[in-house]
């Protein structure tokens, strides 16, 4: 057995981790997947696993993207991207690109995922899950699925270890703050709860996620006085700018009733890189190094974060 292997036992998706040959079989969100050969030109049409990609594969066998992964305010590796063909998820857009293989999100509708196999292509749903454990198993998987094994143990030992030194200061703190991330888009005001991605991110952090304290799952609406209730010290706005995240912190700051909350009467309201913090890709620790650098500024607030290294 090659030297990595060990590292592939009990990774999720894996249906045979002792074989290291093709053609290969997965498990997806859509079934077993079977892989002919080891994957030369690769779409995913979901910009979480084009992050991921960028950090398994050499950037040329990332044949196409969609329009999000080249968008600054969504993406992480847009800068590396501006040059790539475009797709949109309309099955002929990706056909035309003649991919070996699909490695994509749960949002990709069935039908398209039926025509993309029915053309021959391998697709293979997968989903990224916040949290140590299953970024850890994401990175495994994509490095098996494009034979890239000793890169995906390379770079998953590197984002541990990246994630552990964090952790390693925050949690050691004494008193956790209360954070609480808003958004608001038209009239309402969104949090984010247990399972979050922005959840995940506040708890590396060294924070107390009130939004999950109080009962709330995933991603939800919330009022003013939800918010009230839930008493935050620190506010996080993981909101693009363009789409109002200024507006959306001073009006807060400005709002009567709010003005007993110690967030507010702080003035801790933070506007943060909503790229790094609603990313479904190791990207996130990224927003939980610029969280903990607000919470506790004499541990890290000279702290740098790298960037994470791509595959050659």
């Amino acid at each position: 057995a090659p030297a990595f292997a060990e590292a592939f036992q009990g990774v999720r998706g894996i249906v045979d981790p002792s074989n290291f040959g093709w053609p290969r079989e997965v498990e997806g969100l859509n079934g077993i997947v079977s892989i002919p050969a080891k994957p030369l030109s690769i779409i995913t049409a979901s910009v979480g696993h084009d992050e991921m990609t960028l950090a398994i594969v050499p950037i040329d066998r990332l044949v196409a993207v969609g329009t999000s992964s080249k968008n600054v305010t969504y993406s992480n590796v847009a800068d590396l991207l501006q040059e790539k063909a475009e797709i949109t998820r309309d099955p002929e857009t990706i056909i035309a690109q003649e991919p070996d293989i699909i490695v994509t999100s749960p949002f990709f509708s069935a039908d398209g995922i039926a025509a993309l196999s029915k053309a021959g292509i391998p697709v293979i749903q997968t989903e990224l899950k916040q949290g140590p454990e299953s970024r850890i198993n994401n990175i495994l998987l994509m490095g098996y699925i494009y034979g890239e094994e000793e890169r995906a143990v390379a770079f998953a030992a590197e984002v541990r270890e990246r994630y552990e030194s964090l952790i390693g200061v925050t949690g050691e703190v004494e008193a956790q703050p209360r954070v609480l991330a808003l958004t608001q888009y038209g009239d309402k005001i969104w949090t984010a709860g247990k399972d979050s991605t922005e959840g995940g991110v506040i708890t590396a952090a060294g924070g107390l996620n009130v939004a999950a304290e109080a009962g709330i799952e995933g991603n939800q609406t919330t009022s003013l006085e939800g918010v009230i209730a839930m008493n935050p010290e620190v506010i996080v706005i993981a909101q693009p700018v363009e789409f109002g995240a200024n507006e959306f912190r001073q009006s807060l700051l400005d709002n009567e009733a709010l003005a007993e909350l110690p967030a507010v009467k702080n003035e801790a309201i933070y506007v943060v890189e909503s790229k790094h913090f609603t990313t479904l890709s190791y990207w996130n620790i990224r927003g939980a190094e610029d969280l903990a650098r607000i919470l506790w500024p004499d541990e890290l607030g000279d702290s740098e974060s790298p960037p994470f290294s791509l595959a050659e």
